[in-house]
């Protein structure tokens, strides 16, 4: 699937899941609504049971004053005292239960009549208390308490006509409310299950087609990996035989090149002086050549051995391969006066043969590309924690840095062919370096000498050898 595929496919999904979501909001709004109008429900039938409970004081009121009368005890009066007490409460709960201004001020003319009634009850008592029965009876027949308790039921008919009115508004909002939820619940179900169906058949599309390309991708590499055995077959064939031919090559080539140098030396041992100065060079250029042609056929050879597999390995202290390497270039190091120093070396399982020319080739670069001076060479080893580091220091010619990296490639050089040479010694010493898991490299400034530095994995530890020649810190030979 393409970026852009991946684009459409992410917009057409929040287009789909966004239908739904904006149903449940709406689903959800309508139900706070709902919610909403319950409450003034609720409210509307608490304020009707407090209007009858308003009025309800009132008739108590009235009960209390006509049970005094006719009795004359004040046990009758506690439904007066009662509606006393709890008037003014009862009309307070009403204004507050008051949805509107309008009902609010019905309510607070039917707050004014009932309290009018409690009133005219307590003051008919009052006069009953302290002028005598008559009295208070002939303040009754006067019929403005009766008046009163008309008009408070029927202003108490009117609010009750209002929240009437109101429920009734409130139950058909309500029932709206109901019908425009459930069209978007339904709405919104439909359309759920809709794109969870187009979903699950995404998703199943999708998995045969993963599937589809999983099949495909491994059948490409079943093939590439039949293509990468037999194309890796074919180089290995194909290397074997390169390797073969320059190993017959460079071997047969040994006895034509002897043939040459030998006769080219005899012609220059017998005849040298004999002939005109001209033949006397000619001899001597062949002799050069037959000797440097003998230098790389060697160094070829050693090439392609070292292509082959080395050497089992086995801990080697690269103190004796120090020793060695000494022995070997003993001639060259007393010719130019050398001096090798050096300090405690680690023992690691290498090649012996392969890292006994490593540090020959090392060695012999420093003496041969030296400066006037005697040469002297500094051998050290460091540990870190993943690597040990060897340097290799000397004070000769040294090079350009930025010819740094060429100096390890075949037959690279970068001095005159005054110095004898086939550029292929650095090459061979980075392949065996290389075959170990390390790298080598080299820092130099010209006119003050070079420094090679060679990294090997301290996997290659497996045991140190101290022996007591070694334990110095330093140690100098010439």
């Amino acid at each position: 699937m393409t970026f852009s595929d991946q684009t459409k496919t992410r917009r057409r999904l929040a287009i789909l899941f966004s239908v739904p979501f904006a149903f449940s909001l709406l689903f959800f709004l309508v139900n706070i609504q709902l919610v909403h109008t319950d409450t003034q429900l609720l409210k509307i039938q608490g304020l009707t049971l407090s209007v009858d409970r308003l009025r309800a004081l009132a008739t108590d009121a009235e009960s209390g004053e006509r049970g005094f009368l006719l009795t004359n005890e004040e046990q009758y009066l506690f439904p007066l005292d009662h509606a006393t007490s709890s008037l003014d409460q009862q009309i307070q709960r009403c204004l507050d239960l008051a949805p509107d201004s309008t009902l609010r001020g019905q309510l607070q003319v039917v707050g004014g009549l009932v309290r009018k009634r409690v009133a005219e009850a307590n003051r008919i008592v009052f006069t009953a208390q302290h002028n005598g029965l008559q009295a208070a009876l002939q303040a009754m027949r006067s019929g403005k308490s009766e008046l009163t308790m008309n008009q408070i039921r029927q202003t108490v008919n009117q609010v009750g006509d209002l929240l009437n009115d109101e429920k009734d508004a409130d139950v058909e909002t309500e029932k709206r409310n109901e019908r425009v939820a459930f069209g978007f619940f339904m709405a919104g179900s439909i359309i759920t299950l809709l794109v969870t169906v187009w979903l699950y058949n995404a998703v199943l599309v999708y998995l045969r087609q993963r599937d589809l390309a999983q099949m495909e991708v491994q059948r490409a590499n079943a093939e590439l990996e039949r293509r990468i055995a037999e194309r890796t077959e074919e180089l290995q064939r194909m290397n074997d035989e390169l390797q073969q031919f320059a190993y017959v090559a460079s071997h047969d080539l040994q006895e034509p090149l002897r043939t040459i140098t030998s006769f080219s030396q005899l012609l220059e041992t017998r005849y040298k002086g004999h002939l005109d100065q001209d033949a006397d060079e000619f001899i001597g250029f062949i002799v050069t050549a037959s000797r440097r042609m003998t230098d790389l056929i060697n160094g070829l050879l050693a090439l392609v051995r070292l292509r082959r597999t080395g050497q089992p390995v086995a801990p080697v202290s690269l103190q004796k391969l120090l020793d060695d390497a000494e022995a070997s270039l003993q001639a060259a190091i007393r010719e130019a006066g050398a001096r090798i120093e050096y300090g405690p070396l680690p023992a690691l399982v290498v090649d012996r043969v392969q890292f006994s020319q490593v540090f020959q080739n090392l060695i012999s670069n420093s003496i041969k590309y030296r400066r006037p001076e005697p040469p002297r060479v500094r051998v050290d080893a460091k540990r870190d924690s993943s690597n040990w580091i060897i340097s290799f220091t000397d004070n000769g010619q040294g090079f350009n840095q930025a010819h740094a990296e060429r100096i390890f490639g075949l037959f690279q050089r970068l001095h005159t062919r005054e110095v004898e040479g086939t550029g292929m010694g650095l090459s061979i010493v980075r392949k065996i370096i290389e075959r170990h898991g390390g790298r080598i490299w080299a820092e130099s400034q010209e006119g003050v000498g070079s420094t090679f530095y060679i990294s090997l994995p301290v996997s290659l530890e497996r045991l140190r050898i101290e022996e007591p020649e070694h334990a110095q810190s330093t140690a100098v030979r010439a």
